[in-house]
């Protein structure tokens, strides 16, 4: 038997972060189709005309082989499938990018493989890459995500009454984890108010699939409420905040401010 086949192993992977260890190694986290989430070593990345620099960026889709280590397994060979060239231009793009990263990053444990939210999280790259509107594609993404790991919001039924939503304005409750009807508001104080056109497109985009989601367009306001209704829902599963949303908020008081500089 070939012991050092034995030590080997192949996966694809998205590069959600990475950091900096000794004098030239980097930690990676990689999301991967048939094992989830892994931490690997690359050793000797950060040092000039490593061959695996390039391969072992952030947000980069990589084919890997890796060697099993004690604490951590390492990094022997990269090659980048998907680089994501057109998305790395544009500053907001990235913002979103990283923000569904570190939404897997932290929604996921370790050794806990799930190929659908893997093939998720590489098609909303492909599509923020091709140019796709990021904030509808993005909430489209956090419900298909929700869903996939077990936190699917219960949008069709009331969460304390069980009774068919109506179409109407509704509440939604991110500590129930979904709609609450106007009878049972008083289930949870801080459930905020659901419109019935954010109800119809968090429903339809709960139904569709990312690609359907790029054909809405979604008004500023509307971005706003789905935004204020799913982020608390979120922060409650994680117990804790995400980094990504502060930066994305300082990019839009930045374009908000350029806009009105112009003449």
């Amino acid at each position: 038997m070939n012991t050092n086949r034995q030590r080997l192993y192949n996966s694809e992977g998205i590069v959600m972060r990475r950091w900096d260890v000794g004098e030239s190694d980097r930690i990676l986290a990689l999301y991967t189709p048939e094992r989830g989430k892994l931490r690997v070593i690359s050793k000797g990345v950060r040092r000039p005309g490593s061959r695996l620099a390039g391969h072992v960026e952030l947000l980069c889709h990589s084919a890997f082989l890796i060697a099993r280590g004690r604490h951590l397994d390492i990094v022997t060979q990269a090659q980048t499938l998907h680089a994501f060239a057109n998305l790395r231009q544009n500053l907001e793009r990235i913002g979103w990018a990283c923000y569904a990263a570190e939404l897997v990053d932290r929604m996921t444990v370790e050794e806990a493989a799930t190929e659908p939210a893997f093939r998720l999280f590489l098609a909303v790259l492909e599509r923020l890459d091709r140019g796709a509107p990021p904030e509808i594609l993005i909430r489209s993404f956090e419900l298909h995500l929700l869903g996939y790991l077990g936190y699917r919001p219960q949008l069709f039924r009331c969460v304390s009454c069980e009774q068919e939503v109506q179409a109407r304005p509704q509440f939604f409750s991110a500590l129930l984890g979904g709609v609450l009807c106007p009878s049972c508001r008083g289930a949870d104080p801080q459930a905020q108010s659901l419109s019935l056109e954010a109800l119809k497109i968090l429903r339809y985009l709960q139904r569709n699939s990312l690609s359907d989601a790029e054909r809405l367009r979604l008004e500023p306001q509307r971005g706003r409420e789905l935004e204020a209704l799913l982020h608390p829902y979120i922060r409650i599963i994680l117990e804790q905040e995400m980094n990504a949303p502060s930066f994305l908020g300082l990019l839009r008081r930045e374009s908000a401010r350029q806009k009105g500089k112009a003449p």
